[in-house]
């Protein structure tokens, strides 16, 4: 603060300077936890459990048909469950097979799109929810910039109808370069683009196709946001956080599939030659061990330590949350209680 003093009689000027310094402490804005949810053993019951600390919940129950129309809900126990505890509700909104032929189909096809948002704009008023999520994938690159038309008209009408919008995308960590001749799922986003027709962009960020172990390691996620942030907006961004498990032959050094960890734990206990442990430089646990038939495996899963480097990486950055797959596959004994504390 600074006050200056003037007397006109004494014919000069006294500055007077007072410098106060306060320091405020600086509150991180809140960190927004969506959870993908799809009918499972668990999923449902883990919801009802936790959903206090859910603040999206993005149930993956809705299809476009190769009809070109919208399914009606495969499920609707989640919907009336996460209603019934005030829990918001965005549904995914994906192509039936993830099929590439029928998403082409769908944006050289204006008049279908228009029925499906007309669809999402009746059924959010019906089922009272927040909004929507787009979760089309194997999009043709050819039709990237038609896929970015169909967003931008979707957005306009969820804004006119004060509904949230957001699209799902396969990240990447370079640029997109259209000469290629093998391109992958990611190809199909314009990322840019997309953010300026969207509340958030939820990076599916997991399946590390060069992993040596986790799902998704700390330094794929460096290099994953590395290039995504020259593209969206960090305030846009929801980084995807796996809640399986990799399960690989711990002898041919192959990954044979993915589990829960609830599943991962219940093998690792009935199991011999047992070891596990923590790898700091990929943040990720690791639990090794032969089976009953003498095959040797070691599963990659997340644990405190792993979720909290991803959680202070969401917070470094400044990003909006997280978008996770999906509820029922993640470890109740200390998930839950880290999820506490954000």
């Amino acid at each position: 603060m600074f006050k200056y003093i003037t007397s006109l009689r004494a014919g000069f000027f006294v500055l007077l300077v007072c410098v106060t310094i306060s320091i405020v402490p600086v509150q991180a804005h809140a960190v927004e936890k969506l959870f993908y949810y799809f009918d499972n053993m668990y999923g449902y019951s883990y919801f009802k459990k936790n959903n206090k600390h859910i603040d999206v919940i993005a149930p993956q129950v809705y299809t476009v048909e190769y009809n070109l129309t919208v399914s009606s809900p495969s499920s609707t126990k989640i919907l009336r469950e996460a209603k019934k505890n005030k829990v918001k509700i965005v549904p995914l909104l994906v192509n039936a097979d993830f099929s590439k032929v029928l998403m082409s189909d769908i944006l050289i096809n204006t008049s279908a799109q228009d029925k499906i948002i007309e669809f999402m704009i009746k059924e959010a008023d019906k089922r009272d929810f927040a909004g929507w999520q787009f979760d089309f994938e194997n999009i043709n690159h050819l039709d990237r910039d038609l896929y970015t038309a169909f967003v931008a008209k979707t957005y306009a009408e969820m804004q006119k109808h004060d509904l949230e919008f957001s699209v799902a995308v396969v990240p990447r960590s370079v640029p997109y370069d259209p000469t290629l001749t093998n391109q992958d799922w990611s190809s199909g986003y314009d990322f840019a683009a997309l953010s300026r027709h969207a509340d958030f962009i939820s990076l599916m960020s997991y399946d590390d196709p060069y992993s040596v172990g986790p799902v998704a390691s700390l330094p794929f996620k460096e290099r994953i946001l590395g290039y995504m942030m020259t593209q969206i907006p960090p305030s846009k961004i929801s980084l995807g956080i796996p809640l399986y498990c990799w399960k690989w032959d711990a002898i041919n050094n192959k990954r044979v599939g993915s589990t829960t960890h609830k599943l991962a734990e219940e093998h690792y206990k009935k199991g011999s030659d047992k070891s596990r442990g923590y790898d700091p430089i990929l943040a990720s646990e690791w639990l090794r061990y032969t089976d009953k038939n003498g095959m040797s495996y070691v599963t990659w899963c997340e644990s405190t330590e792993s979720l909290t480097a991803k959680l202070d990486m969401i917070e470094t950055y400044d990003l909006r949350g997280f978008s996770a797959w999906a509820i029922g596959q993640e470890s109740t004994a200390w998930f839950w209680r880290l999820m506490k504390k954000y």
